[in-house]
């Protein structure tokens, strides 16, 4: 996609914005979680790849500090959420007693999201140099951010794990983005010994990400309190089951593809981390739009899918430039 044509796509959305400011919101949310999900992963890749010496490190260090460098791209991604706040967060204009109040106080939130951000940042320049520190950071940022920005979506819902949920997509997100940097921007071939590495990882990614889906799901209906379950019986109907089945369809696919005899091929793997991708634009849309619109709607869902498009295509064009920049520099 052409400068022009994203430009075009980004005034179209801010039209629409007037006309459906909710719509907009929820799906700049989707996206912007999707883009953060991409760069919050690789950045926690990079942070890894220091302390953890062997053959991963020259396999995945490319693409994570690649991935990692959209960090700084996270604010800017949310402004149209932070906009469109009071059509999008049911607390908005309920006070709340205590602290409560006080954390889901809308200036608190939209100071709360620049420090976030900012805190993201500091991550990405201690790569190399303070990596455990920055875990240790990285992990408290993505917990709460993942608090505020999603769960607080629902009323009433709650869980101790939500944060682990989507650290869980991040790093599988942020490995299939390194992956796939190397399967298609390398001119050369990957050797067999490392297709099996990126297999392995991947595999164990997506086993991690089932594992702790399935221990949300099992908790929550086990304790079975109706405020709590409302979460998932919101998504267990209608356009949002048919998304269910999607994300949780795919990812079995994708972790049984790749652990077959077949999975160390270059071509099954760059199917593979294309498609892990790609179901985490699903899984933004999922985890975030049903909270807002219990029913599903055509022209939300077009909404949510364009404004995916345009956010991926930006991000996209970003670090095309700066790839082939360092390629230039070498």
């Amino acid at each position: 996609m052409s400068r022009w044509w994203l430009l075009a796509a980004a005034i179209g959305l801010g039209v629409l914005g007037v006309w459906q400011p909710a719509w907009v919101g929820a799906g700049t949310l989707a996206a912007a979680v999707n883009g953060s999900n991409i760069a919050l992963g690789c950045l926690l890749l990079a942070l890894l790849t220091p302390l953890v010496s062997g053959r991963w490190q020259p396999l995945l260090d490319p693409g994570s500090r690649l991935g990692a460098s959209a960090v700084l791209l996270i604010i800017p991604m949310l402004l149209p959420v932070l906009v469109t706040m009071p059509w999008v967060y049911p607390w908005f204009d309920q006070a709340a007693p205590g602290f409560r109040g006080l954390w889901l106080s809308p200036w608190f939130f939209v100071l709360r999201t620049l420090v976030y951000g900012g805190l993201a940042w500091v991550v990405h320049g201690w790569v190399g140099k303070r990596s455990a520190a920055g875990l240790i950071l990285y992990a408290l940022v993505a917990s709460l951010a993942a608090v505020d920005w999603l769960m607080s979506l629902q009323a009433g819902f709650v869980s101790s794990v939500f944060g682990l949920l989507l650290i869980a997509r991040q790093l599988l997100d942020g490995l299939a983005f390194a992956g796939l940097c190397v399967l298609c921007w390398n001119v050369v071939l990957l050797p067999a010994r490392q297709c099996v590495l990126l297999r392995g990882l991947l595999v164990s990614a997506l086993a991690f990400w089932i594992y702790v889906q399935f221990m949300q799901y099992l908790i929550i209906w086990s304790v079975d309190l109706a405020h709590e379950t409302a979460w998932y019986r919101v998504r267990e109907t209608g356009g949002w089951g048919a998304l269910t089945a999607l994300v949780v369809a795919g990812q079995l696919v994708c972790l049984v593809v790749l652990a077959s005899p077949w999975g160390g091929r270059m071509n099954v793997l760059t199917w593979g981390c294309a498609a892990i991708l790609l179901l985490g634009v699903v899984e933004s849309m999922w985890i975030s739009l049903p909270s807002i619109f219990p029913d599903a709607t055509l022209g939300m869902l077009l909404t949510a899918v364009l404004c995916q498009g345009v956010y991926a295509a930006g991000l996209f064009a970003v670090w095309r430039r700066q790839w082939q920049r360092r390629r230039h520099d070498r």
